[in-house]
């Protein structure tokens, strides 16, 4: 949980949904690639925070502690493997795969503060539009590479993890909310308040289900899981917007692993799918 490779593991899931959502075969060099983007980003991440995460995750900030220079060596290399791999499957792919590098030090380093402009972390609303943005377009448009025809689906695709990726962020600002007030950051949370985000990420919450009414016929294959997947929302807002304190390997695995909880009900909805249509045409045989 602390060096990141949960969140790589379920980065490279959430890619993997997006191409099996569009009807596309795998390819796993760009699973590959994800997998070392998202961790190069976080493990990055790990170390521009260290003051917040001394607050709002101690055995976060204890991991990072010492281990400064493996973390950071780890985390350059990582990415240039990757976009050497995604530049060995598709040049474009590489320049995808560019996007949330640097979002991620617009988002962290103080690059604009010689003109009196502070982190985008620190600004209101643009950490979560700037975290939601970058992992969306990967996550769209590394499978849109090889979309032919009609491109209908990405009208679906785009706004759904966008909008799933900026609910979880903000879910986040929840937990660090403590943290973000000692040390200034003017995330949603903190300035509205914790029940008006609940009711903000309700209403982005039902925003999805308007999409899905929408696009479902072109995702009936998926309509299962799609349902599974707002009816998961919905509970965890709940849950985690409530008043009793959560800790924080909850958080992680509800919330960072939505994507693998997600990947597993695929499995299991694909597994049995077959076993049901035979039973139905025997049943309606008899």
């Amino acid at each position: 949980m602390d060096s990141s490779l949960f969140l790589s593991i379920n980065g490279t899931l959430l890619l993997y949904i997006s191409f099996l959502m569009l009807g596309l075969a795998l390819k796993p060099i760009l699973l590959c690639a994800m997998f070392l983007v998202v961790y190069s980003v976080y493990s990055l991440n790990r170390l521009t925070d260290q003051e917040e995460d001394a607050v709002n995750m101690p055995t976060r900030s204890a991991f990072v502690q010492g281990n400064e220079r493996v973390l950071l060596t780890l985390a350059v290399v990582s990415y240039i493997v990757a976009l050497f791999l995604g530049w060995v499957e598709n040049p474009f792919a590489a320049l995808i795969l560019l996007v949330p590098f640097m979002s991620g030090i617009l988002y962290s380093a103080d690059v604009f503060s010689v003109i009196g402009i502070p982190r985008l972390k620190d600004i209101f609303l643009v950490k979560s539009l700037i975290v939601a943005f970058s992992w969306a377009i990967c996550i769209t448009f590394l499978p849109a590479l090889y979309l032919h025809g009609d491109l209908t689906k990405l009208w679906f695709i785009f706004p759904f993890f966008f909008i799933k990726i900026i609910i979880n962020t903000i879910l986040f600002d929840i937990r660090d909310v403590v943290g973000d007030t000692l040390n200034g950051i003017n995330t949603i949370p903190v300035v509205i308040g914790v029940a008006r985000t609940r009711q903000l990420l309700l209403i982005l919450q039902s925003l999805l289900v308007v999409l899905l009414v929408l696009f479902l016929d072109l995702f009936s294959k998926y309509y299962v899981i799609l349902i599974l997947s707002m009816t998961y929302g919905y509970l965890y807002i709940l849950h985690f917007c409530g008043e009793s304190n959560h800790n924080g390997t909850s958080w992680d695995l509800l919330l960072d692993g939505e994507w693998i909880i997600t990947s597993v009900w695929i499995w299991i909805y694909f597994s049995i799918y077959p076993c049901l249509n035979i039973f139905a045409r025997y049943c309606f045989a008899m």
